[in-house]
């Protein structure tokens, strides 16, 4: 890839980002967040895509953010209010935006310009009210020119209020000196604009220097002509200013001074050009004062340089008071303070996935090889107190920390998955006429970018079935006494070494025995079949399983929650249901936070080693006889704490051995499930802890009942990592009656 398309490349990668960072922002506008921050992310959003599609001759982009930032622009400025209509007008504008990114991208076809061309002409009504602006062809003259067209009146340079060149400049406040470079323009941004909002800052007094234009015959736009002084009088921050130039500072010479500083250029020196004093509002005349710059009102066909110029004598000065102009929506942040510290941004930078893949490849063969290392000195005889041995625990620590950071590295919030999911939930909501409220929380809670990414399709499914099946109508609900607009929770948290999504809603729960009933009619299970409610809530995820009555575009064909269960079952997870009738439902995934390494406790069982997860351990101990009892003479189960628990032999279960060990020469392992259910598994002996690297069964063998995943020890052999919940919940009841007794 040369560097014109690795740059490209970054571009769409950061209109990914601009993309999921403008329809969040939308979503808050929507549910009435309407302060100027919120819409001034909106419009820089789409301006940082417009800016960049320029650069690349991406032109059908270009237009059409083009009309999306002179709505977002107007919204800011408080002329047009951000009503429900216009709202919706921006939401499928996104829409539009990201398939033209697409479509630039060669993802998809090119944007139908019907389409395309429809919702410019709504954004125009809307920017400037009544009918769409109708564009006119205009025929080029003898000379192959076709005449501009400007949207901003030109008025007399005249009417431009004047500055005493000869008063004292405001002592508080910045200078700012800057020189476009051509491709400023050519990335489509505008001079007008940059001074539009240093007037929003507070008073701005501006002189233009026009002495190195050259002739209309000579004229480039990739040459950078005018010079820019601009006096700011007000108390603002240089960041606040430097912000202003954020998409453009690389694009143009830029100094910003404080007013009245030793090295400040005064601005009398450039006395052959009057200076023109511009309030702090977004009724800037900038084109009268760009037409006096470039000589427009002098008929004469050369430009002539204003140095050639006698000098007027000028009016006393007449500076503006900041105008503060109503805005439509309330203003719900309070700007900080001038003084008032400014965080530094932090500095990040962008790597290739495949590269941090690598690299946490390499860790995990650290690991390997570090645990190895370990196991020959153990088996070496040497002592604890020597210097290998203390060096290799020295290297044990270092190589725990270099994995932490590693996997540091690939850890991402769920914020980016999370924040599609207001969108869908309104479209899906209007779809079936319900009244829905998304309420999400524990955005920032992290895990891997890879368990990330497989997240949203997953979530997606379970919240369209929340909505359509779990939520009832608005009639019903009042009929039940609830309030009319239901309620759907969207949770993530972190428990015992695992990350927990929570999908709930407040509607009328899982009709069982319409479930129940659909299953035998289906074949999927006998009609006099017991069983329990748990498990009839389970039969929502059989292949082919749906209860909608009629095929719609969001459900009945079949398809979805039994592709919810193997997609999490992919990524080494499991998902459950709690479901009150009338009161709701629940769905609970549990996912392993990384899928790289886990800190586990070495057993065996019958000869083979094994892996137990230890965020899954609760205690371990040394069965005694008085504390085993078996129920019905064959399922053993064991004191602990003042209450029995299930003792289910490993080495049984899994067909190590046939017949089962006698407990009191073994070692029970306490675990707990993620619905909190606790047993004892029974191991010969327990090794030690050690942190092991996550290998795939599945992808390098095939699917083992009670196993999640493999690794290699240190000695070079593959070890199994044990699926507790499988054991505990599904496994256990396999019982063999002892042929052992135990002493009184």
């Amino acid at each position: 890839m040369d560097a014109f398309e690795a740059i490209k490349a970054t571009f769409f990668q950061e209109c990914d980002e601009l993309l999921a960072d403008l329809e969040a922002k939308l979503m808050l506008l929507e549910q009435g967040q309407t302060d100027l921050e919120t819409i001034n992310a909106v419009f820089r959003a789409v301006h940082s895509v417009k800016g960049g599609a320029g650069a690349f001759g991406l032109e059908a982009l270009v237009r059409f953010a083009h009309v999306f930032e002179t709505l977002m622009d107007e919204l800011r400025a408080g002329r047009k209010p951000c009503d429900a209509i216009t709202i919706k007008t921006l939401l499928r504008a996104s829409d539009v935006l990201a398939d033209h990114i697409q479509a630039a991208q060669g993802l998809i076809p090119p944007v139908d310009e019907a389409r395309s061309a429809a919702l410019v002409a709504e954004m125009q009504v809307l920017t400037h009210g009544g009918e769409a602006p109708v564009e006119v062809e205009e025929d080029e003259d003898d000379f192959g020119f076709t005449p501009m067209a400007f949207d901003m009146a030109l008025d007399e340079p005249a009417s431009l209020p004047i500055a005493d060149l000869g008063a004292d400049a405001p002592s508080v406040g910045w200078r700012i000196v800057f020189k476009p470079m051509g491709r400023m323009y050519v990335n489509a941004n505008e001079t007008s604009l940059l001074l539009r909002e240093l007037g929003r800052l507070g008073p701005v007094t501006v002189v233009v220097d026009d002495s190195e234009t050259p002739t209309l015959d000579a004229l480039s736009i990739e040459d950078g002509c005018l010079t820019w002084t601009v006096d700011l009088a007000a108390a603002v921050d240089e960041a606040a200013v430097r912000e202003v130039f954020d998409f453009v500072e690389s694009d143009c010479d830029l100094t910003i001074t404080p007013l009245g500083a030793g090295g400040a250029t005064d601005i009398g020196a450039f006395d052959d050009e009057p200076a023109a004093v511009l309030p702090a509002s977004d009724d800037l005349d900038i084109a009268a004062l760009l037409a006096k710059a470039s000589g427009a009102a002098e008929p004469a066909a050369e430009v002539v340089p204003s140095a050639a110029l006698e000098p007027e004598p000028a009016p006393a000065p007449i500076i503006a008071t900041p105008v503060v102009e109503p805005v439509a929506a309330p203003v719900a942040a309070t700007p900080a303070p001038a003084s008032a510290p400014v965080a530094p941004a932090p500095v990040t930078i962008r790597v290739d996935l495949d590269r941090v893949d690598r690299l946490i490849n390499v860790v995990g063969e650290l690991v390997i090889q570090q645990a190895m290392l370990s196991q020959r000195v153990l088996e070496s005889g040497l002592a604890r107190s020597s210097g290998i041995a203390l060096g290799l625990e020295d290297l044990e620590l270092l190589t725990r920390e270099i994995q932490d950071s590693v996997m540091a590295i690939r850890a991402q919030p769920v914020k980016s998955v999370f924040q599609r999911m207001p969108r869908l939930v309104r479209e899906v909501a209007d779809m079936v006429s319900k009244q829905v409220r998304l309420v999400t929380a524990g955005e920032d809670t992290e895990v891997d970018k890879t368990v990330v990414e497989r997240l949203a399709e997953p979530i997606t499914h379970m919240l369209r079935n929340a909505i359509d099946h779990g939520l009832e109508t608005p009639e019903e609900r009042v009929a039940a006494g609830k309030p009319a607009e239901g309620t759907v929770r969207l949770a993530a948290l972190h428990r015992s070494g695992r990350i927990v999504i929570e999908i709930s809603d407040d509607g009328r729960g899982i009709n069982r025995e319409r479930v129940k009933k659909i299953a035998v009619d289906k074949g999927l299970i006998a009609a006099d079949a017991p069983l329990t409610d748990e498990q009839i809530d389970n039969l929502i995820f059989a292949p082919g399983f749906s209860t909608a009555a009629v095929v719609s575009d969001i459900s009945g064909r079949g398809v979805g929650m039994d592709v919810v269960k193997r997609s999490i079952q992919a990524l080494g997870g499991r998902i459950s249901i709690s479901s009150v009738p009338g009161k709701g439902s629940t769905f609970t995934l549990s996912l392993p936070l990384t899928l790289a390494v886990l800190d586990g406790m070495v057993v065996t069982a019958a000869e083979q080693t094994l892996i137990a997860p230890l965020p899954a351990i609760v205690e371990s101990l040394t069965p005694q006889a008085v504390d085993l009892h078996f129920v019905g003479g064959v399922d053993p189960v064991i004191r602990f704490r003042d209450r029995f628990l299930p003792l289910i032999d490993v080495a049984l279960i899994m067909g190590f051995r046939e017949q089962p060990m006698n407990p009191t020469e073994g070692v029970a392992v306490v675990v707990e499930t993620e619905g909190g259910q606790q047993a004892a598994l029974l191991f010969d002996a327990i090794q030690g802890q050690r942190q092991v690297v996550i290998k795939s069964l599945e992808t390098n063998y095939q699917q083992v009942e009670g196993v999640a995943a493999a690794t290699i020890l240190g000695d070079g052999r593959v070890a199994l990592i044990l699926d507790v919940d499988v054991l505990v919940t599904d496994m256990r009841r396999k019982s063999v009656r002892p042929d052992f007794k135990l002493a009184s």
